[in-house]
């Protein structure tokens, strides 16, 4: 038992000086966090993973319009706003004519959002300019995305499945920059 506990007790030692040497060996900037952002963040990263494979489902299904959906609700600029109308059973009219005001109102400050760019309600606030420019990368890709998808006619032809699929790629590679540039570090 003893013997068992050693063992079990230097395995965990050994793992917990691996993990900081990969950390340490990490060349991805840092972005500390307090633990109460960082587990929001987190799940916010999972749902943009769950968001994209609702994505690709869709389009497997040739849906475009609901690829188109899940992009403009659920990945643009305000999309907290967006969903929480959704579930509240707004139109997609209603949404897009909230969206439509909130872009007025970002381009009436100057393009900056909230009270300033990363001083609105999202995460930017936690975070670096360049990781800020970055997550405005991802948000438009998203948009531009859905507008691409909704464009397509039925049937559609292999042309809309390449500018469909580019367009993904332009919100996929929003999500790999990122990932290539940092790492989060969720205090304890």
């Amino acid at each position: 038992m003893l013997r068992g506990l050693c063992i079990l007790i230097l395995a965990a030692g050994f793992m917990a000086t691996q993990n900081q040497g990969l950390a340490d060996d990490d060349p991805r900037t840092a972005l500390p966090l307090p633990p109460e952002v960082g587990a929001g963040f987190l799940a916010e990263m999972r749902t943009h993973m769950a968001n994209l494979d609702d994505i690709v489902a869709a389009l497997a299904e040739d849906d475009f319009e609901e690829a188109a959906r899940v992009a403009d609700i659920r990945m643009t600029f305000g999309h907290h706003r967006w969903i929480r109308m959704a579930e509240d059973g707004a139109s997609e009219e209603e949404i897009a004519s909230a969206k439509t005001r909130f872009k007025q109102r970002h381009e009436s400050r100057g393009g900056q959002r909230g009270g300033g760019m990363g001083m609105g309600s999202g995460f930017g606030r936690d975070m670096p300019e360049d990781f800020r420019a970055m997550g405005a990368s991802l948000h438009e890709a998203a948009e531009s995305f859905a507008q691409t998808a909704r464009s397509v006619a039925t049937p559609a032809m292999p042309g809309d499945y390449r500018a469909v699929f580019g367009a993904l790629q332009e919100v996929t590679n929003s999500c790999r920059a990122c990932h290539d540039a940092f790492r989060i570090e969720v205090s304890k």
